[in-house]
């Protein structure tokens, strides 16, 4: 029979500490009450809290380049309005500008994804 044939847990990690690390998770499980090193670890894993760094981006960045690109879109519309048509190379141009905002929207949202 092997020694973990009895046992519930059969999932087992092994943990190192520094000097100081272990004085630190000594002195919790003192004011925690906890009377084994395995029960508090388990208990912080399990239903701890978990604190998640998360870096929003620059907004103000972000509403300058859109800011530009609008103006552009506006000013096509509105040539497109006073002519009553588009040329095929404003049609490029504004698809462009699209293309362009779409662009910086994923990258933005990329960099939400990293954090």
């Amino acid at each position: 029979m092997s020694k973990d044939e009895g046992r519930t847990r059969r999932v087992r990690k092994l943990l190192s500490f520094n000097d100081a690390e272990w004085a630190t998770v000594k002195r919790r499980m003192e004011l925690a009450e906890a009377t084994s090193f395995d029960a508090f670890a388990r208990r912080v894993l399990l239903d701890g809290e978990v604190k998640v760094k998360t870096t929003a981006f620059d907004v103000s960045q972000l509403r300058v380049e859109l800011s530009r690109i609008g103006n552009n879109v506006n000013q096509i519309a509105r040539q497109v309005n006073t002519e009553d048509g588009i040329t095929y190379e404003q049609m490029v141009a504004t698809r462009t500008l699209l293309s362009q905002i779409q662009r910086l929207l994923e990258r933005q949202g990329s960099r939400e994804v990293e954090s």
